[in-house]
């Protein structure tokens, strides 16, 4: 069993990334594991952007699954890993530790429990957990039961920032600081160990080269129908809107280049640039 760990800022494209990878035969994505507590209690109910009418009503009524049952106790696959959960560690999904970082020893024992459930519900052995937090990648990483393989998915800070301002999550000044301090401690993180870097931009403009190199450094090949990723069958918590998309068309988000000022675009450029050299030789401009 390999858990593939998508880490990165938010806005980054990890959603779709999530989708894709979940797109593949042998591979299964169960979304941001973070939340899941959150999705299993009903915690916090809102819509994604953009739902059809009929989503909007069952949100309202709970988190559903993204294979479109009512909740993720109505889903084939999370009923039954609650169930494997609940006869290995004593907790169901919803009680499960997924995101106290300070309980060490429930964090490893609960998620090795939850690993472990989604493989043997789902009969496949790489699992995605695209959670993104790298204080739960770093446990996730010490613990010797997990084998863990992080993808180090980076956006141009143009584009990771503008996201970021529309949705009110910093000033500017912030946001470029968070940019260049995030990216940085997971690299130091994910430097020493086996891990694949992917880019947005690269990902949406040449997908089947990109996956194909991605694929490899799995242990995987390529297959054609993560071009697909929207007729597949998702169980994916947490994300983006694109979780629910219905059209496997890509499309470049670039929104940047005509929001953000002349000044905005200047301030990122030299601002993340002290944080950005590790990443230069990687592709990142």
């Amino acid at each position: 069993m390999k858990i593939l760990y998508i880490t990165s800022l938010s806005h980054s494209g990890s959603t779709l990334l999530d989708v894709i990878l979940n797109a593949h035969p042998d591979v299964i994505s169960i979304g941001e594991v973070k939340q899941l507590g959150r999705f299993a209690r009903f915690e916090k109910p809102r819509a994604p952007q953009g739902p059809t009418r009929k989503r909007v009503k069952r949100i309202r009524a709970g988190h559903p699954c993204t294979c479109n049952a009512e909740t993720l106790w109505k889903c084939p696959l999370w009923s039954k890993v609650s169930e494997l959960t609940e006869a290995s560690c004593g907790h169901r999904i919803d009680q499960l530790n997924v995101e106290n970082y300070k309980d060490v020893e429930g964090f490893n024992r609960d998620n090795v429990a939850l690993f472990e459930a989604v493989a043997k519900a789902s009969g496949k052995n790489y699992i995605v957990d695209s959670s993104k937090h790298r204080d739960r990648l770093s446990l996730l990483l010490a613990n010797p039961d997990l084998d863990v393989f992080p993808i180090f998915l980076l956006r141009n800070p143009k584009g990771q920032i503008c996201s970021s301002l529309r949705k009110n999550l910093g000033d500017l000044s912030k946001l470029i600081c968070r940019y260049v301090v995030t990216n940085r401690e997971i690299y130091d993180l994910v430097k020493p160990v086996p891990h694949a870097v992917v880019h947005y931009e690269r990902l949406v403009r040449h997908p089947r080269r990109t996956l194909s190199t991605l694929m490899h450094q799995i242990g995987l090949e390529f297959d054609p129908q993560q071009l697909d990723w929207a007729t597949q069958i998702r169980h994916n918590v947490g994300g983006n809107h694109m979780r629910w998309g219905e059209e496997s068309k890509l499309r470049l988000d670039e929104a940047w280049r005509e929001k953000l000022t002349f000044a905005q675009k200047f301030a990122i450029d030299t601002g993340t640039v002290a944080g950005r050299y590790p990443f230069l030789r990687m592709g990142l401009r």
